[in-house]
């Protein structure tokens, strides 16, 4: 493997509370991210958010702000529009968002669309390439099944970690599996990022990418505590465990980041969000494995220490 450090030094440890509390910012973003979800106020793709989704193209352009009007003026003024920029400059397309209409029939909204517009546009010639429709109650299940998954695989890591290590060490893992995913979450939904199936697709992934590297750092340290008492405190060991895996930390990291910045760069509309999920993933996936996980393990040990008597 290559080293990009002959034997590190750094001590990863000293700066801990100050990563612990910037950390902690970072989840309170999260948890108010999540706020936004549950009111409706974030930008909720069409399996979450309950509504119509429709992908159209003209011959020529038409001004979007014209196109806007146009929706406003057919009851459609809370409409959501994308215009779709391709390399090679294919026809003018769009992606609408719309709300869903408990008046309207499922699948009859796309084409009212469709012949309102080729009505104010005649000379655009609008198609409806395609169009996807979710109902509140879909929208409601698909949002609570998430969820479960997301519990239940942070209730295997912690079976996982427990039998594995034991129950400081699972819950540390636990810990920094959730403030990756607050945090990656908080920055989605905060910057106005669509959140939908495939970004849950997405924080999962992560999740379980966050874990492995939090466990090769782990493991380093469990083979290290024999030497606790003759060589090392508890913080110094833990420090010595980042450093030796630094090396492997960056090279997989670093791999990682490489394939996915084409993808996030030239991977077309229906990738690039969720390739910049991953790329966000691996870059906040490798800090917390060293300014969280290991930290939380030393503040713990920390804390369990008997005191001193006066």
């Amino acid at each position: 493997m290559f080293q990009w450090f002959n034997e590190p030094k750094i001590n990863f440890m000293a700066p801990r509370r100050f990563f612990l509390t910037l950390s902690t910012l970072g989840c309170l973003a999260g948890v108010y991210a999540i706020v936004l979800l549950y009111q409706g106020k974030a930008n909720l793709g069409t399996d979450f958010g309950a509504g119509v989704l429709l992908r159209m193209s003209a011959s020529s352009s038409v001004e979007i702000d014209k196109v806007r009007q146009s929706l406003k003026d057919q009851g459609y003024g809370d409409a959501v529009i994308q215009q779709v920029k391709e390399d090679d400059n294919s026809g003018f397309k769009l992606i609408i968002k719309l709300k869903h209409d408990e008046s309207k029939e499922v699948g009859s909204i796309g084409q009212d669309v469709l012949d309102f517009f080729n009505k104010s546009f005649p000379d655009a010639h609008f198609t409806l390439d395609g169009s996807d429709e979710v109902g509140p109650a879909v929208s409601q299940k698909l949002r609570d099944d998430a969820l479960k998954a997301f519990l239940l695989s942070m209730l295997g890591i912690l079976v996982y970690i427990a039998f594995r290590f034991d129950f400081k060490f699972a819950v540390a893992a636990i810990i920094t599996t959730v403030h990756d995913i607050l945090v990656i979450l908080g920055i989605i939904i905060l910057t106005g990022r669509e959140f939908n199936l495939l970004q849950v697709t997405a924080l999962l992934t992560l999740a379980g990418y966050s874990l492995n590297d939090t466990v090769v750092t782990f493991d380093r340290i469990r083979e290290n505590l024999k030497f606790l008492v003759k060589d090392h405190t508890f913080a110094s060991l833990v420090n010595l465990s980042v450093n030796e895996t630094l090396s492997r930390t960056i090279n997989t990291s670093g791999t990682v980041f490489l394939t996915l910045l084409p993808l996030c760069v030239i991977g077309g509309d229906a990738l690039k969000d969720f390739a910049f999920t991953l790329l966000l993933g691996v870059v906040v996936g490798t800090y917390s494995s060293i300014f969280v996980a290991s930290p939380i393990l030393v503040e713990w040990n920390n804390l369990a220490k008997p005191k001193a008597p006066k």
